[in-house]
């Protein structure tokens, strides 16, 4: 029975604990600005979200998907055993997760947010340091 490649083959069960290890966050300010925070010790220390948060992916695995897909490979069996270890621990690596607020993670932006981008596209965040 051929496993469909989809975006979950390479998200980690474990992946909302290994995000909450950074030692920073994203939040939306009043504002509307997204301002890089400290990750509160509580969650470093349960793993577990605050609530309104998400785990987002520096590299969505949905690109490694469409990706695999474009160069004809759609099943978990057609790739080589270590490539998808690989591809797995890339995805679910500290560097590649992020914890952000749900809308900013869904698109879903306050006007005050949505005027804060550059004519390029580019947002503006603010850095904790």
């Amino acid at each position: 029975m051929s496993t469909p490649i989809t975006r979950e083959t390479f998200i980690s069960p474990d992946h909302v604990k290994i995000a909450a290890t950074h030692s920073t966050m994203y939040k939306m300010m009043p504002d509307g600005v997204v301002e890089e925070v400290p990750v509160p010790a509580r969650v470093r220390k349960s793993g577990i979200l605050l609530e309104g948060y998400t785990v987002d992916f520096v590299l969505d695995p949905s690109t490694i998907v469409a990706t695999l897909k474009g160069n004809g490979l759609s099943t978990v069996e057609e790739l080589p055993a270590d490539m998808l270890k690989d591809m797995i621990a890339a995805m679910n690596d500290p560097k590649n997760l992020t914890m952000v607020p749900i809308e900013l993670s869904k698109g879903v932006f306050n006007h005050s947010y949505s005027s804060r981008l550059s004519t390029d596209g580019m947002m503006y965040i603010r850095n904790a340091s």
